[in-house]
């Protein structure tokens, strides 16, 4: 019974695995605007070009729990969509090399969201602080990486729309830029904190879109491979 049980769930969450992309694209959306404009009330001089994304989970009374609870909801809803996305371009004979090295950076990338989702990005608190910084690091590298590897192997895969290709490289892209500036940041001192800062909410902006796109895709093409099995 319990096995059955276990199969259907999976069976579930394999079925719907684009709904998921959806969700995780919309409920990090409503929790931010919420969060943003609840922590802006209270401190006016709240914004994109002076705060980290990070800032709002530490944010003052209800803003902080509306954004990490989207965040806990986004992180753990893209292992589907992922899983999803994978099987159907290795399906569909994509390239099995990229696959390979884009795999394990994608789920790199998953995993430290998800440790992120839960350890807030508290200055106070050095040990919570450097957690969340390093995992930070660790994300952005991993999910730049991974999404333009995917790009890259969309590109090359038949049927995949090009809205799609373009979406992977800008969204790698902006993550890219993102660690690049703290890089630069760190080693040779420039200050450009604003741009940095600003680039996290851009790159935020462009994985949403991704997780929507492709959310909406994975729903198209089970639903097409649904009706060829019924003709």
């Amino acid at each position: 019974m319990r096995n059955l049980t276990e199969n259907r769930i999976i069976k579930f969450i394999r079925d719907n695995s684009g709904y998921f992309g959806i969700i995780a694209a919309i409920s990090v959306t409503i929790s931010t605007l919420i969060s943003l404009l609840l922590h802006s009330s209270i401190d006016p001089s709240f914004n994109i070009a002076s705060h980290v994304i990070s800032d709002l989970g530490t944010g003052p009374d209800i803003s902080s729990i509306v954004y990490t609870t989207g965040l806990i909801i986004n992180s753990f809803s893209q292992y589907p969509l992922f899983f999803s996305i994978r099987n159907y371009l290795h399906k569909k004979e994509g390239s099995a090399y990229l696959i390979k090295y884009a795999t394990p950076m994608f789920l790199i990338s998953i995993i430290s969201h998800n440790i992120l989702s839960l350890v807030p990005f508290e200055r106070n608190l050095l040990p919570l602080f450097l957690t969340h910084g390093i995992t930070a690091a660790i994300h952005y590298v991993a999910g730049s990486i991974s999404l333009i590897l995917y790009g890259f192997i969309e590109l090359l895969t038949a049927k995949v729309s090009k809205i799609l290709v373009a979406i992977s490289f800008i969204a790698g892209t902006f993550y890219g830029l993102l660690w690049i500036g703290y890089l630069i940041y760190f080693t040779v001192g420039i200050p450009q904190e604003s741009i940095n800062y600003s680039l996290q909410w851009i790159a935020l902006a462009g994985v949403i879109i991704w997780m929507l796109l492709h959310g909406i895709f994975i729903i198209k093409t089970k639903k097409r491979d649904h009706d060829k099995t019924k003709i």
